[in-house]
């Protein structure tokens, strides 16, 4: 009778350690929409933020609506563009993965009708982000090179489309689109958009995207106001943008950057 108490006993032990809390084990963490924003209203540092969310978990809501929201809540272009490669609910992985698209595919319906371009991908329209970039010029014996500069070698929004459609509210002229060329010494990308000479008592100085860096494109008038842009030809693996032309006054401005490979 007394060994039957015993077992009885610890059989009553084991089931309410399993019911305690701290014997279980504890749920992973994932990340949502609401937790970006507190780290950023936190103060965390941007590259922390980016870190955390390419290294957990996560389930964002990415509609354009909450997109518009996160950005009004304060989280920077950079963030919302981990945010969107890392996806809705995809577990973190060490596996090198390839990369997202900035953005849902919308209808045709949903579309903003401002400052936005998008790619026309299976009947969808994916919009991409504007990526900033900086306006830096060197000078040396009496010459000036100025060229824009954006951060890494690769865009993360990527398309194997040779000759990808686009859907843009700006004119060719406002944003002519570019071909970018990887940095030789540090991790970034570059469009030479300026040079000069000048001498003690003058010199000329030249400003605007050069005519070999563009890529020629046809365009069509959408009946909503678009302009449909793709490039005349098959576009090489490679780094391209288009560059919002009269945007680097102030020595930074935006490209909406992509890649084909």
């Amino acid at each position: 009778m007394k060994m039957t108490r015993v077992v009885l006993t610890l059989i009553l032990v084991a089931a309410l350690s399993l019911s305690l809390p701290g014997a279980t084990s504890l749920a992973q963490e994932v990340l949502t929409n609401d937790s970006v924003i507190q780290m950023v209203k936190a103060g965390l540092p941007e590259a922390v933020v980016i870190a955390k969310i390419k290294s957990t978990s996560s389930k964002f809501d990415l509609k354009t609506d909450s997109l518009v929201s996160l950005k009004k809540a304060g989280v920077s272009d950079k963030v919302l563009e981990a945010m969107v490669a890392a996806g809705s609910g995809a577990a973190p992985s060490t596996a090198a993965a390839a990369p997202a698209p900035p953005a849902p595919a919308l209808a045709a319906g949903a579309l903003k009708t401002q400052d936005v371009i998008y790619q026309l991908v299976g009947g969808k329209f994916v919009e991409l982000f504007a990526t900033s970039a900086n306006l830096e010029t060197n000078m040396a014996f009496f010459q000036s090179k100025s060229e824009v500069v954006l951060e890494g070698k690769k865009s993360q929004y990527r398309t194997s489309e040779k000759q990808p459609v686009f859907l843009s509210t700006y004119s060719s002229t406002d944003a002519p689109l570019v071909r970018l060329k990887p940095g030789d010494d540090h991790n970034d990308r570059n469009l030479k958009i300026g040079s000069g000479a000048f001498m003690p008592f003058g010199g000329t100085q030249k400003m605007g995207v050069r005519n070999e860096d563009k890529i020629p494109v046809t365009i069509e008038r959408d009946p909503r106001g678009f302009y449909k842009v793709t490039p005349s030809a098959a576009l090489a693996p490679g780094e391209y943008g288009f560059i919002l032309a009269t945007g680097f006054g102030a020595g930074s401005g935006k490209i909406y950057d992509f890649g084909v490979d």
